[in-house]
């Protein structure tokens, strides 16, 4: 059975794997949409299913995603995650404006309700971060970019790239802003629907705890995640495998489906 904060987790694995510039030289929809599943695994067996859907606004994206968990997970919890959020163009930079994350099935409330408003006058950039998250209300500044577990996939699949080695972000994380960093370790290549693609490796090491995300990225697919990995004490703690993904109208890529002890 996955642990309290698993599926919260899962929402962190699209993810904290980010890597966050300046946004000003950002298009509102340089991304395509797509539909995205992925399988989360625990000790070998699916335990869960994640959806995420990009589509355009009239100013820039809506990103959601949806979680419940799968196999025998579903038999000792009813579990659910649901989350969205809206991304911005604001004068010249891409911006999270709006984010909500709802988690059903336990009795610790972790909800989320947050809502900035920014102030980009004469190339000044200011923002008012207001909500709820866990029961208390928050009121932040920030003079920079800033995004949340789910919103921030959408700055690094369009500026991931094997010619940058470091990825710093700001993000809202438990209603404090923290600051982040991933690292370019190595680049593979990974069968992915039929096909073969260089898959991008970024590393985050916790500098307070003894847990690690490997996720590796396809420049050639978006840089859509295939894989995160979560390692605590040296140790694999889970993984998130890409089952299939639409972008715009196009044919939906169907992963193989691997058996358990098959390498990825």
């Amino acid at each position: 059975m996955p642990p309290d904060n698993m599926l919260k987790n899962i929402t962190l694995f699209i993810f904290l794997s980010t890597a966050l510039f300046s946004h000003k030289l950002l298009a509102a929809h340089a991304l395509p949409e797509f539909n995205a599943r992925y399988a989360i695994q625990k000790y070998g067996i699916k335990v869960a299913e994640a959806t995420y859907q990009l589509s355009y606004t009239e100013s820039g994206y809506k990103f959601s995603q949806n979680t419940e968990l799968r196999g025998i997970a579903s038999v000792f919890a009813n579990d659910t995650v649901s989350a969205v959020s809206f991304v911005d163009q604001i004068g010249d930079n891409l911006l999270l404006t709006r984010h909500k994350f709802t988690q059903t099935g336990r009795k610790k409330n972790k909800n989320e309700d947050i809502h900035i408003s920014w102030d980009t006058y004469k190339n000044t950039l200011k923002g008012n971060i207001t909500g709820i998250v866990r029961n208390k209300e928050i009121n932040l500044k920030t003079d920079s970019e800033v995004w949340e577990a789910l919103s921030f996939q959408i700055p690094l699949m369009i500026e991931a790239n094997s010619n940058v080695k470091e990825y710093p972000y700001k993000a809202i994380l438990k209603g404090k802003i923290d600051t982040y960093n991933f690292v370019l370790k190595s680049s593979k290549k990974v069968d992915f629907a039929g096909n073969e693609y260089q898959a991008l490796q970024m590393v985050r090491t916790d500098p307070h705890k003894n847990r690690q995300l490997h996720i590796w990225l396809l420049p050639e697919l978006n840089n859509i995640p295939v894989l995160i990995e979560a390692y605590r004490k040296g140790k694999m703690d889970s993984r998130v495998l890409l089952e299939s993904v639409q972008f715009n109208n196009e044919k939906p890529l169907i992963a193989h489906v691997m058996d358990d002890d098959e390498e990825f």
